[in-house]
């Protein structure tokens, strides 16, 4: 019976011997296969995640210079880097325009707040746009009236 491969989507034969296969034997389905079972695994196992990031720390002690020759001998790499760490600038530049005018309220004296009590979900805004950060979620009450300033 015929089954279509996850990746590619052609049809396949499974083999007896793996009843339950899933992906076709090209080298690309494979790897594709590889991959899906070891985002699993690292997601799932955190032994085996430690062991991953070990032997990587370790690869790197023993190869530090492998970056600086790789980008040596690959301009183009070196090309689209460069253009891709300008991108996530201008939208860092960017980010901070829009935080900053956030901020500080054009208008300060206005009669009347546009700030209601409720729950809200506070990001920090430094690094926000480069990496994933966890938000805090706060419950704000609005206190109406005056109130005695201090010293």
């Amino acid at each position: 019976m015929k089954r279509a491969c996850l990746c590619c989507g052609r049809l396949f034969t499974p083999r007896a011997n793996v009843p339950e296969q899933q992906y076709c034997s090209r080298r690309i389905c494979q790897n594709a296969r590889r991959q899906r079972w070891r985002k699993q695994k690292l997601a799932s196992d955190a032994d085996y995640k430690a062991n991953q990031y070990d032997a990587q720390r370790r690869w790197c002690e023993k190869n530090p210079d492998y970056w600086k020759h790789y980008r040596a001998s690959h301009p183009a790499y070196r090309r689209r880097n460069r253009q891709q760490q300008s991108e996530r600038n201008k939208k860092r530049t960017l980010a901070r325009v829009v935080t900053e005018s956030l901020i500080a309220k054009r208008y300060a004296s206005k009669d009347q707040s546009d700030i209601i009590s409720g729950i809200y979900r506070m990001v920090p805004v430094e690094g926000a746009m480069i990496a994933k950060s966890d938000a805090y979620l706060v419950k704000l009450n609005l206190i109406t009236g005056s109130y005695p300033q201090g010293p």
